[in-house]
């Protein structure tokens, strides 16, 4: 390595809790009963990222349900960012 070279920048973790890798099939589902397929790809004790199919990501409202199919599991969730098919969610409060 050059002395002119400089190692990579570590990355910083501001999460509180560890994220859990996921393969979660679920959708979102929305006050006007319209549901759109997506996939959890990481969970924690305080959040999930989803990832869409399409472009379903334009038309989530800022508060929705993500429901879990093979559990049938139902989270009250807040949207807190979205990056094309991605979006990252806060949980609300406790699983029904």
């Amino acid at each position: 390595m050059s002395r002119n070279a400089s190692t990579p920048a570590a990355v910083v973790e501001r999460r509180a809790t560890e994220r859990r890798p996921t393969a979660l099939l679920a959708f979102a589902q929305q006050r006007d009963g319209a549901r759109y397929p997506c996939q959890v790809m990481n969970i924690s004790d305080r959040g999930a990222m989803l990832e869409f199919l399409g472009s379903h990501t334009v038309l989530l409202e800022d508060v929705f349900d993500l429901v879990l199919a093979s559990a049938e599991m139902r989270y009250a969730v807040q949207l807190v960012w979205r990056k094309e098919r991605t979006v990252g969610v806060l949980f609300c409060g406790e699983a029904v």
